[in-house]
């Protein structure tokens, strides 16, 4: 990212910096992408007199927003397909799918996507991609991503060990690299209790984010817990070894065995049994939980129990998953709809589910997802004439583009 080589301060009606009471007519001082100083436009102004000035108007200044889950990878696929009778049946159909595409159309896709992202005022991003080998090909992102590379090995050790190996390779390189890397094992569905071994300790040893799919559907529930239903089907026609089916849900073989590591982004957390609540329960500072409420919606699915995770601890985040199973990549839209189904949530607790939660989620805790004193100056602004009073809701509410603002 190019900054400019002089301070200047930016002026707006209200600042909302997240970590600290809404500002009115508050202003900013920034310097090469950093910001240096917050506060009331007439207490900095005195003291930084000779910078340049900008005054953004009847605007308010907020963070940029954190999407703490996307497949960029998918953006070719917006209303290609339908939830169907089961996740299985959506899963297969996704899979055909993507046997008639070719590497250039998921180059394409996760340019498109970023740009999508970036339109709807996403200045940072988690991203699941699969190809490893895409990672050093692409352009410079218009938002900060974390590529955090998704591996499997439902079709034995070799592909797991490979998917491993790749992310090693990249690590070597990662000072040339435009983007940031993470690491994703799909999910216990498709991965092997070792495999989530390895990825746990490169993650621990590398500091990167670790996330991966859990507690996605009822077919998973039954699968682990029961050795039944679609997915145990499936998976037991391709090959998969059932033998951790029968005993215990995917979540208490992940807990029970120490194969996720602290600070682990668990993404739907849609489906969980009594005992798998009382491990949870235990658990609220060791780990965040991702809900994209649009594909919640799209595949039509119980209400989530974000009450659950609230009372014990743990902090929420949003996604907005693929196009594969949403409209569009719009955190805006995103926190609408958790605002629809969760209305006793305040605006603020929503909104830091796409600043202050994902950025502490990424290690970047007091550099995202605020407007502070040594945080990156990743700011968007939206219109807003109303009184202090309507801050919050109006972030909410809004449903236009919000302008980025540019630091070259």
């Amino acid at each position: 990212m190019r900054y400019q080589l002089l301070p200047r301060i930016y002026r707006a009606r209200y600042l909302l910096p997240m970590s600290a009471p809404v500002i009115e007519d508050g202003a900013v001082l920034i310097h090469n992408g950093v910001i240096l100083d917050v506060g009331k436009y007439s207490d900095l102004k005195p003291h930084y007199a000779s910078v340049a000035y900008h005054d953004l108007g009847a605007v308010l200044l907020l963070p940029g927003l954190i999407n703490a889950h996307v497949h960029l990878d998918y953006t070719m696929m917006r209303g290609k397909l339908s939830a169907g009778d089961s996740f299985v049946t959506w899963i297969q159909k996704l899979n055909e799918r993507k046997a008639s595409l070719h590497q250039e159309d998921y180059f394409k896709a996760i340019v498109e996507g970023a740009h999508e992202l970036s339109t709807w005022g996403c200045t940072s991003c988690c991203n699941i991609e699969s190809f490893a080998d895409l990672i050093e090909k692409l352009p410079p992102l218009p938002l900060r991503t974390w590529h955090c590379l998704e591996m499997m090995d439902i079709r034995g050790r070799e592909q797991g060990e490979q998917g491993l190996a790749l992310l090693e390779s990249l690590l070597r390189k990662k000072e040339r690299l435009t983007t940031l890397l993470g690491i994703s094992p799909h999910a216990p569905l498709t991965c092997s209790q070792r495999l989530y071994e390895r990825a746990a300790f490169l993650a621990r040893g590398h500091q990167l984010p670790f996330c991966t799919h859990l507690a996605e559907s009822q077919e998973e529930l039954e699968m682990f817990a029961h050795s039944r239903g679609p997915w145990f089907d499936f998976l037991k026609r391709l090959g998969r070894e059932m033998s951790d089916c029968g005993e215990a849900t995917a979540v208490q073989l992940l807990l029970k065995n120490n194969l996720l590591p602290r600070g682990s982004l668990l993404v739907h957390m849609n489906f969980l049994s009594v005992e798998d609540r009382a491990l949870l329960a235990e658990r609220g500072a060791d780990f965040f939980v991702v809900h994209c409420p649009r594909t919640h919606q799209f595949f039509k699915r119980p209400p989530f129990d974000w009450k659950f995770f609230s009372q014990h601890g743990y902090r929420l985040l949003l996604g907005t998953d693929s196009l594969a199973s949403n409209r569009e990549l719009n955190l805006f839209a995103e926190m609408r709809t958790m605002a629809a189904v969760a209305p006793q949530l305040k605006p603020e607790e929503i909104i830091a589910m796409v600043t202050l939660s994902p950025a502490a989620a990424l290690g970047m805790d007091g550099k995202l997802g605020r407007l502070s004193r040594g945080a990156f100056a990743e700011m968007i602004t939206i219109p807003f004439e109303e009184n202090l009073a309507y801050v919050y809701q109006a972030v909410l509410q809004n449903q236009q583009p919000p302008n980025i603002i540019s630091l070259s």
